[in-house]
């Protein structure tokens, strides 16, 4: 086993250092060499996390995006046709071999973890027990899940390029569902654990926050976050869409219809979370915040799949502009739009659609 870690660990996680020592550079600089105290400065970051709502989920948000990176640079060495000698990996047992990944994952996701053990540790010195758990609840998620992912993407490595598309179609379904049946069929432990991931969110909110007065901004910021944990199926989406649906580009649909289809195929993916937030009615929300939930949900998810019509958009770049958005969503829910935040996300949604649908077509 110590050889195998030792492999891996040269092979993926030495490597993912090299190619980010830059940023981690400039990182290390801005926290640790501009500040004139750093204990001060720090200790200060860790309190504002701690006691504000906002800055725990924008904090969530951001270690989830770094996961985000981490996934997508470990699956593409992996899938390297000079990585094809870790199909061997096969071979060895289940458990151990979800323990090397796991312990891959470590470390690639070693600095969020140092820090939010730094976090914890602050939170516990001023009684906010309850942030300290959800962070540890984070992080102790989050490692063996991405080392089931792994798993996922080891057993997939010698067909990788083979969809299985015949039982999507020898059923009748609607054609908005027929990405979303691929996911199900061949990306089920990605949807199962995003899904596990979403709803555990809103679950530690609807547990852990109770509001003195109605507001619906923190549920808001919070099932927004849900929804961006989605971030990476509606990737897959895109992908699956481009490589296997070329076809459905000649059908003579208008564009305002395949928006609507597109539109369904995220409320029916977002039905879980859309669900499970009964949970929190009354407290929470009403019935008419209620709608400010779902089309601000389906309208950033609509908005993320417009935003990959623009060009050809991989993985990384696409987690900035993920990343991008939310921030600026973020500071826009500050200030109360209402309903107004979730059409605007559908207006622009539709606006880069419309611009670039028959570009990416005539490419």
């Amino acid at each position: 086993m110590r050889t195998v870690i030792s492999i891996l660990q040269k092979v993926l996680v030495n490597h993912f250092y090299k190619l980010n020592a830059g940023l981690y550079m400039f990182l290390f600089y801005v926290l640790f060499g501009l500040p004139q105290d750093i204990k001060t400065f720090h200790v200060s970051i860790a309190t504002l996390i701690t006691t504000n709502q906002t800055a725990l989920l924008l904090t969530l948000l951001a270690w989830l995006l770094y996961n985000l990176k981490c996934i997508d640079y470990t699956i593409k060495r992996i899938k390297e046709p000079q990585q094809l000698f870790l199909s061997s990996l096969e071979y060895i047992s289940f458990f151990k071999r979800f323990l090397c990944l796991s312990y891959v994952h470590f470390i690639l996701f070693l600095p969020a973890t140092a820090y939010a053990v730094f976090i914890i540790l602050i939170a516990i010195n001023n009684h906010a027990y309850i942030s300290a758990a959800i962070i540890l609840l984070f992080i102790i998620t989050v490692i063996p899940a991405t080392a089931l992912l792994y798993q996922n993407a080891l057993k997939q490595r010698e067909n990788q390029n083979r969809v299985i598309l015949s039982g999507l179609i020898r059923l009748p379904k609607p054609l908005f569902a027929i990405p979303l049946f691929y996911i199900l069929q061949n990306r089920r432990q990605m949807l199962l654990i995003t899904k596990f991931f979403s709803l555990f969110i809103l679950y530690l909110f609807i547990k852990a926050f109770e509001p003195d007065h109605y507001d619906i901004r923190p549920l808001l910021m919070c099932f927004l976050l849900a929804a961006i944990a989605n971030c990476t199926i509606v990737f897959e989406i895109k992908s699956f869409e481009d490589d296997y649906l070329l076809q459905y580009r000649n059908f003579s649909y208008s564009l305002f219809k395949r928006f609507i289809h597109v539109l369904l195929m995220y409320v029916v993916l977002l039905l879980p979370e859309l669900i499970f937030v009964w949970k929190g009615y009354p407290l929470h929300f009403n019935m008419i915040d209620y709608w400010q939930v779902v089309t601000a949900s389906v309208g950033l998810l609509s908005l993320l799949h417009a935003c990959l019509f623009t060009g050809n958009i991989h993985m990384e770049f696409f987690i900035k502009i993920v990343f991008g958005i939310a921030m600026g969503l973020f500071f826009i829910i500050l200030y109360n739009t209402g309903i107004i935040l979730g059409v605007l996300l559908l207006i622009i949604a539709f606006a880069l659609f419309h611009a670039y649908y028959y570009d990416f077509e005539k490419s």
